[in-house]
């Protein structure tokens, strides 16, 4: 039986093992009266192609869901791998902690951080509950990208993680065999 009552896996089982599934990192930004407010995210979706939707789980108790009320939209900053000390401040250290040096650009939606990998400007088209979260869905305005390279920062198993290639697959030995080079035996 899991806490409260309730039946099932543990919190924080539910949570390690849902930090299996490896995630891009994003910091989703908000006009707020102060200025800019920024908060790292990792649970985005793509949602629709039509209309263009995406959909952003906010933690209820997050200083970002009266900024959101108040702003009616946000950016979602795609995070490069350089990006790590942006995605550790906009988590946790936010207003505290000394920030990382970084830069926001007026932009549709919300501020956009200069560096991220790619953007969504969003207008906030609906609020849906997702227990002590709330599902934050956005009408895609704008969308931005990066000149190549693109190498974003990755998030699994509670640490950062950053792409890398595959290693060469061998070849298929069909590919290999070339006919011309094969001389063929018979017992007489």
């Amino acid at each position: 039986m899991g806490t409260a009552g309730r039946a099932g896996p543990e919190p924080t089982e539910f949570r390690r093992v849902m930090g299996l599934f490896a995630t891009g990192v994003a910091v989703m930004t908000a006009a707020g009266s102060r200025g800019p407010h920024g908060m790292t995210v990792n649970a985005v979706m793509s949602v629709s192609l039509d209309p263009l939707l995406v959909c952003v789980s906010v933690n209820r108790a997050a200083r970002m869901l009266p900024i959101l009320r108040h702003a009616g939209a946000f950016a979602l900053n795609v995070l490069a791998e350089d990006q790590q000390p942006l995605s550790r401040y906009f988590a946790e250290a936010w207003p505290h902690a000394t920030p990382p040096e970084h830069r926001f650009e007026p932009w549709v939606g919300g501020p956009r951080l200069v560096g991220c990998l790619a953007a969504v400007g969003c207008r906030v088209e609906r609020r849906l509950d997702g227990g002590d979260h709330e599902l934050v869905l956005g009408r895609a305005l704008a969308l931005y990208q990066a000149a190549p390279p693109l190498r974003p920062l990755l998030f699994f198993g509670g640490r950062y993680h950053r792409l890398r290639e595959p290693a060469a697959a061998p070849r298929d030995p069909v590919e290999v065999w070339n006919p011309e080079e094969v001389q063929i035996f018979y017992d007489s």
